[in-house]
C-alpha cells in the first residue's frame, strides 16, 4: 500500500512511540517489530536502526543486532551509540554470553527518575574488565556490598563491577549500618564507564531526618541519567579506566586511600554528562 508523504510521518511517529514504549516494558520482540516497520518506509532512519540493533541485542539475535548498528553507523560514522553497542556486541559474540534479561523483562522508568534527597546518580570508578561490563546494560539491578571505608557495587551473579564514589559511599555505609537499606540499578554502561541509580527504599527509624543524598552530593558525585543508548541521544565518553579483578573486603581500605587523595579532583575528573 502507497502512504502519502503525511500518512508516511503519521506513521512514523506512532511506531517510533510504540517503540519505546514496547522497550520500556521489555517486550522486545514488539519493538523490534515496530522499528522494522518504520525502516520498511525510512530505510535509513538511524533513531530506528539503534533501536532495533538494541531490541534484538535484548532477543540475543546479535548477528542481526551488528548488521542494525553497522548500517547506522555506515550512516553516520559519528554515531557514538551505534559505535559503542558495536564494541559491545563484538565482545559478547566472542564470548558467548546470553542476554541477561528476556522479552518481558524491559527498563522500568522509576529506575530512571531521580527523587531528590532518596536516590542518586554514582558514576562508578575502578571498574571490571570490558568483558564483565558488557555483561550489564541499564535497567539491570545490581546489588551494594558494604566494605571496610568503601561501598562496592556487585551484579546480581556476584560479579564485581566497580566501587561508588568515596563521599556518598561513606555517608550511605553510615545509614545502611544505622538499618537503612537501598537499591540500585544500571542507568548507564558503556566498557570504560557505568552509572548507577542508588534509591532509598526503606529508612530506620532511627535515621529519621538523615537524608540519604543531600544537595552537596547531588553535585558532585551524581550526574543525570540517560534513558540508554537507543532510547535517547547522548554524547560519546571519551576516557579509558583500567578493568580491575574482583577484590577482597579487606582491600577496601586502600580502595577508599586512593579515593581520599583524589578527592579535591572529583569535581574536575570530566566534562561528561548523563542525560534525560
Amino acid at each position: 500500500m502507497a502512504y502519502n508523504d503525511d500518512e508516511q510521518a503519521k506513521l512514523k511517529k506512532s511506531n517510533a512511540q510504540a517503540a519505546i514504549e514496547f522497550a520500556i516494558s521489555g517486550r522486545w520482540k514488539e519493538a523490534a517489530e515496530a522499528n522494522q516497520a518504520i525502516l520498511e518506509i525510512f530505510s535509513n532512519d538511524l533513531e530506528a536502526l539503534n533501536r532495533l540493533g538494541r531490541a534484538q541485542m535484548e532477543l540475543g539475535e546479535y548477528e542481526e543486532a551488528r548488521k542494525a548498528y553497522t548500517r547506522s553507523r555506515d550512516l553516520d560514522p559519528y554515531n557514538s551509540i551505534a559505535d559503542r553497542n558495536l564494541k559491545r556486541l563484538e565482545v559478547l559474540m566472542a564470548s558467548g554470553v546470553r542476554p541477561t534479561r528476556g522479552d518481558g523483562q524491559g527498563v522500568p522508568a522509576q529506575a530512571f527518575i531521580e527523587e531528590i534527597g532518596k536516590a542518586g546518580v554514582a558514576v562508578l570508578s575502578k571498574l571490571a574488565a570490558r568483558e564483565v561490563l558488557a555483561r550489564v546494560d541499564a535497567g539491570d539491578n545490581v546489588s551494594l556490598r558494604p566494605g571496610p571505608g568503601v561501598l562496592f557495587v556487585d551484579s546480581l551473579n556476584g560479579e564485581y563491577l566497580g566501587v561508588v564514589d568515596t563521599r556518598t559511599a561513606l555517608r550511605l555505609l553510615k545509614l545502611m549500618k544505622g538499618g537503612n537499606r537501598y537499591s540500585a540499578t544500571v542507568v548507564s554502561s558503556d566498557d570504560n564507564k557505568l552509572a548507577i541509580m542508588i534509591r532509598e527504599i526503606y529508612q530506620h527509624p532511627s535515621q529519621a531526618g538523615q537524608i540519604s543524598f543531600p544537595a552537596r552530593l547531588s553535585a558532585t558525585a551524581a550526574r543525570k541519567p540517560d534513558l540508554d543508548d537507543s532510547l535517547a541521544d547522548e554524547e560519546e565518553v571519551d576516557h579509558s579506566v583500567e578493568g580491575t579483578e574482583k577484590p577482597a573486603v579487606a582491600d577496601g581500605e586502600a580502595f577508599a586511600e586512593d579515593d581520599e587523595d583524589n578527592d579535591d579532583d572529583d569535581d574536575d575528573d570530566d566534562d561528561d554528562e548523563l542525560e534525560v
